[in-house]
């Protein structure tokens, strides 16, 4: 028989998958990974195993790549650094510098336009720069970076409002997109543009790298972009508003060039972008929270965490708040070990290791079925359709389903919903529901399921007790506690650990009805720290569930 070859797509999270199986990746002799500048934990964590890995396997072939990514430092991380080690390579016949290859693109030529002065309001700025290019540019759409749904929604409503006035703007069809974005709206952007029309696209970095939008020829780049900052001494993620880098910034010009010559106008001058610029993003491991980076690598046998060997290393802190919250979930024990059997069953579960915990738990207190349904809910950025123009209606539909015990029976209740639907996509556009979020919360929780039954936890519901989904849920977030403030005029609580000044989200459906104690999933930063994923708590379950974590100092005080 004629050997073949054999290629596989996959993502960088699930060839980590594939290695707690098999280490070495033996089955392959050539592996690519692409878009390696996104530098996303997983694509991190991936480079530092495959240059582990290659010392053992000197054959296993590597391509890195990327279209802007630094060649140099990343040749420079995977150059050999003990002359033993080049000998070696030598004698099986392997060089042992890596190469740099560059394979020039068919693109066409981009004209980069800066702006004269800087702008004090971008989105402004981006608005006046679409309709300029609409009057005085030939055909073809218009691709618009800006942070997020609501410099987005911002910048439609104000492009729509001068298409209804101004006549000579009317062939303008505004599009916006992003993640909340409802599937059929964010379709409409790869739709042909309609003949004597002109497209604008407004979009977050996704249009940077993850999707072509044919038909683009102007760029216009606001420069900034929406990245989330991890500070593990307060254990709060920042979603912060921040510059983009140089390579960003290319990658968006070349928007522009790929189906003629295009132009790209950057809302900032070129003094800026050459002096002040970063070269490159800041990696996704130096600016996230590291727990489930740090259990990917235990379950693959790497003990020595803080000795291994990343692109770009991540601050002690992290790594130490990390080890800590695993340590404090059971999941390692004294010697920073998986546990037997809580550690290793969580390593299997492809979820944030809280919510893997209270999968566990959920199996000890007989309500797993439905604490899979929750955890296949949270592993969706919303299951609800908001925006611009259509808040009211929507919050109105949430409280249809709002059950007083918070978001994660709420989520139950939309669940049953859309299952007694039969899945319909009307029953969710009735009811502001997200239908593909919920398609992959189904997607979600069948696999879930399957995990569960093959690591040996016990499927059972509790039907009605929603006492005991509860407690599972604190079970795996005993320390995302809070206590209200007394006397508190705007609802301001305070975390049991640190002592935070919190605040409950406006989208969960306990805003304003602020009981006593409440735990949440996750704390967003804006211009306060709120609280996303409410559930109230009994105190006295915090006990059952972490004696090692907290102690009764008072009566009725836990600290």
């Amino acid at each position: 028989m004629q050997d073949e070859t054999v290629l596989k797509f996959v993502t960088d999270g699930v060839l980590l998958r594939e290695m707690m199986n098999d280490p070495l990746l033996t089955k392959y002799s050539v592996i690519m990974v692409d878009e390696a500048h996104e530098r996303s934990i997983s694509t991190d964590i991936l480079l530092g195993l495959l240059k582990k890995i290659q010392r053992r396997r000197p054959e296993l072939r590597l391509i890195i790549a990327s279209a802007t990514i630094e060649a140099k430092s990343m040749a420079d991380f995977f150059r050999p650094r003990k002359k033993r080690r080049e000998s070696e390579n030598e004698e099986n016949g392997l060089k042992a510098e890596p190469a740099i290859l560059s394979v020039e693109g068919r693109g066409f030529n981009v004209q980069i336009n800066f702006a004269e002065e800087p702008f004090h309001d971008y989105v402004q700025a981006a608005v006046s720069t679409v309709l300029s290019i609409h009057e005085r540019e030939s055909t073809g759409d218009i691709l618009v970076f800006l942070t997020g749904q609501d410099d987005i929604d911002a910048a439609a409503h104000l492009l729509n409002e001068d298409i209804q006035t101004n006549r000579k703007h009317s062939g303008l069809v505004v599009l916006p997109l992003y993640s909340g974005l409802p599937r059929a709206d964010q379709e409409l952007v790869f739709s042909p543009t309609p003949r004597g029309k002109r497209k604008v696209v407004i979009s977050t970095n996704i249009a940077e790298t993850s999707l072509t939008l044919e038909g683009i020829v102007y760029v216009v780049d606001s420069g900034f972009s929406k990245q989330r900052f991890y500070n593990p001494v307060s254990d709060i993620e920042n979603l912060v508003v921040a510059p983009i880098s140089r390579a960003s910034a290319r990658q968006r010009a070349g928007r522009a060039g790929r189906v003629r010559p295009g132009k790209c106008y950057r809302l900032y001058t070129e003094e800026y972008f050459l002096s002040h610029m970063s070269i490159e993003g800041i990696p996704e491991i130096q600016r996230s929270n590291l727990v489930s980076c740090v259990i990917q690598l235990k379950a693959l046998g790497i003990d020595n965490i803080l000795g291994f060997d990343w692109p770009a290393s991540p601050s002690p802190e992290s790594m130490i708040r990390a080890l800590e919250v695993l340590y404090s979930l059971a999941i390692l024990d004294d010697d920073a070990k998986l546990t037997s059997p809580t550690g290793f069953q969580i390593a299997e579960i492809p979820l944030e290791p809280m919510i893997s915990k209270m999968i566990i738990a959920s199996s000890q207190l007989e309500c797993s079925e439905e604490i899979i349904t929750i955890a296949a809910a949270l592993s969706v950025q919303s299951i609800w359709i908001s925006g611009r123009g259509i808040q009211k209606e929507s919050d109105e539909a949430k409280l249809r389903f709002a059950a007083a015990e918070g978001d994660h029976v709420t989520f139950l209740n939309v669940y049953k919903g859309f299952h007694l639907s039969r899945k319909s996509s009307q029953w969710c556009h009735k009811h502001f529901v997200n239908y593909h979020a919920m398609k992959k919360v189904v997607e979600v929780r069948e696999q879930l399921r399957r995990i569960a039954q093959r690591i040996g936890l016990v499927l059972k519901s509790c039907d009605s007790d929603m006492q005991v989904v509860k407690k599972a849920v604190t079970a795996g977030f005993f320390a995302n506690a809070c206590r209200l403030e007394p006397y508190s005029p705007d609802g301001m609580y305070k975390t049991l650990r640190g002592s935070e000044e919190v605040y409950i989200h406006p989208s969960s459906v306990l805003f304003r009805v602020n009981p006593k104690w409440v735990i949440f999933n996750s704390l967003v930063s804006t211009d306060r720290k709120y609280m996303r994923n409410v559930m109230t708590i009994d105190p006295s379950w915090l006990l059952e569930a972490a004696p090692h974590f907290y102690q009764l100092q008072k009566p009725n005080l836990l600290h």
